[in-house]
């Protein structure tokens, strides 16, 4: 995917702009590593700062989305040579461009998102959240099981019916 931003190059010697824009190219997809590195980002940032809000971690999102996803960019430097993708690269983008990256990293979040927190939330849908319960489970000390109450008597007739025969019992435990 390729993403359009404002010209970030140094200026030319003469003050005006090197060109009107830059394009930033983005992986299609997220490769293993990377989308698992984007999916243990929630996980770090939350164990580093149990009080992270959702803000900060969709921002730290964000961040890894364009440093595993930026694979090329026409952005120069002062002599006009093509400055490198790296990690280190692109963070600089980000601190000096912060503009332009949140543009590029809204781009990012619309290609990657369901690629990587689709698995995150059936992980989360099919394990169940824990419930409490509004009275005590254990039993109490000192408590005594209730006696059972007894059933009533079973209404049924036992006087034989036309038609019907004895059983009687034969040798080894058969009916007749």
């Amino acid at each position: 995917m390729n993403v359009e931003i404002s010209c970030v190059c140094p200026p030319l010697a003469n003050g005006g702009p090197r060109h009107s824009v830059d394009d930033i190219t983005l992986r299609d997809r997220l490769a293993f590593r990377a989308a698992l590195t984007v999916r243990n980002t929630i996980i770090v940032t939350k164990s580093e700062d149990a009080q992270a809000s959702i803000a900060e971690i969709l921002a730290s999102l964000t961040e890894v989305y364009l440093l595993e996803g930026i694979e090329g960019w026409s952005i120069v430097d002062q002599r006009n040579k093509a400055v490198p993708v790296s990690r280190e690269t692109v963070r600089a983008f980000m601190d000096e461009h912060p503009d332009e990256a949140m543009t590029v990293g809204d781009a990012a979040d619309g290609l990657y998102v369901e690629a990587v927190m689709r698995p995150l939330l059936k992980t989360a849908s099919t394990s169940s959240q824990p419930t409490q319960t509004t009275e005590s489970t254990s039993p109490t000390i000192g408590s005594e099981p209730k006696p059972r109450k007894h059933s009533k008597p079973s209404s049924t007739a036992s006087t034989q019916m036309d038609g019907t025969g004895t059983t009687s019992s034969l040798p080894g435990g058969a009916y007749s």
